[in-house]
């Protein structure tokens, strides 16, 4: 392990990051995502600093498959997308760049200041400075694929051996700023087989209230990266156990109450670790989660008369405030009928009425 050292404000020399080798770290360039690795050396040859972080460094440590490689670099958007043809800047209140290719799209960020957001709406900073604005050390690992180290400005690489998850930003505000971390913080614990500070668990406790004003669009983002994790059973488990999901996901809180639940989701699981299903496909990720709901409603006596909208009302009801695409919920729906041989009076009955109604036949004279 190397030390990087730097002067501080009052000229002081102190240690700012730890730099652990190959030796140690066990990271192969084969375990890499090629494409990953091409946008960082397309970076590098246009004179920029470029490294993996987050979650892809996590996994790949844990001697898991990461689901996303994400890339930090010093250039700033614009930057990025003249390199990337296949590109597109998007955001609002922090540009970052998606970089295509193909199906696969990679989140291509530059490094944040601590600093306030600037007129044009940016805060760009170090990388010592984004490892800091970052909200747990376990996330906040650069992995550099020239030199194949990885740089910890935080503890992640010694918090992720002894399998726990520490919140980089103070207590006091972690959660009040973003509640959505509540669900991040017992997401990584269970990822990481490890467990959540008892200090932690307590702030967990006093701001799970919060989690109700966040937005669907933000709430059903987490639920989909959960759903891709492969063990979105024990994930759940644990959310339901500390109050949090009859809170964000009241009808599936009370539908994991099934034992058949959580058995179809340990199915589920297994074919996301085995490859069997596409971790892009969200019709396949919704499906565990409706399942159940949707063998009970055609057990009730008026199954006969259900056409394929009321279906959808039905299943987009159960899933609020979750807000996933109408036809990723209809694809979902349709599987579930196929494998259940389940049929339905003609699903497009209603539009066709409704089509009649506005294009009358003409009379002959």
């Amino acid at each position: 392990m190397f030390v990087r050292y730097a002067t501080n404000d009052k000229g002081k020399t102190e240690k700012i990051a730890e730099i652990y080798t190959k030796d140690e770290h066990k990271i192969e360039r084969h375990d890499i995502d090629s494409q990953a690795l091409f946008i960082c050396d397309k970076l590098r040859r246009a004179g920029y600093k470029a490294y993996i972080i987050g979650g892809a460094v996590r996994d790949l440590l844990l001697k898991k498959q990461p689901k996303d490689f994400d890339i930090v670099t010093d250039a700033h958007p614009a930057g990025i997308r003249k390199i990337f043809r296949h590109s597109r800047i998007i955001g609002k209140r922090f540009k970052l760049v998606h970089v295509c290719f193909s199906e696969n799209i990679y989140e291509v960020s530059t490094f944040r200041s601590a600093s306030k957001i600037d007129r044009d709406n940016n805060n760009y900073g170090t990388m010592a400075e984004d490892a800091w604005r970052r909200d747990f050390t376990i996330n906040a690992l650069y992995y550099c694929p020239k030199e194949e180290q990885i740089i910890d400005f935080t503890g992640g690489f010694k918090d992720l051996k002894k399998r726990v998850v520490k919140p980089i930003i103070p207590l006091q505000t972690i959660f009040l700023e973003d509640p959505v971390r509540i669900i991040r913080a017992i997401k990584y614990s269970v990822i990481i087989n490890g467990d959540l500070p008892f200090v932690l668990k307590l702030r967990i406790k006093k701001h799970a209230k919060e989690l109700i004003c966040c937005s669907p669009s933000r709430l059903t983002e987490e639920v989909i990266k959960i759903m891709k994790t492969g063990c979105a059973s024990s994930i759940l488990k644990k959310l339901s156990s500390l109050g949090i999901l009859k809170l964000i996901l009241p009808n599936i809180y009370n539908s994991q109450k099934d034992n058949s639940f959580y058995e179809k989701l340990n199915s589920f699981d297994n074919e996301i670790k085995n490859g069997t299903l596409s971790r892009g496909d969200i019709s396949a990720l919704l499906r565990p989660l409706i399942e159940n709901f949707i063998l009970t409603i055609f057990n009730l006596e008026d199954n006969s008369i259900r056409t394929m909208k009321e279906v959808m009302e039905d299943v987009k009801s159960f899933l609020r405030p979750l807000t996933p695409p109408n036809n990723d919920i209809a694809e979902a729906v349709k599987n579930i009928f196929k494998k259940n041989n389940i049929k339905l009076r003609n699903m497009y009955s209603v539009r066709f009425k409704a089509v009649r109604q506005r294009r009358p036949r003409k009379q002959l004279i």
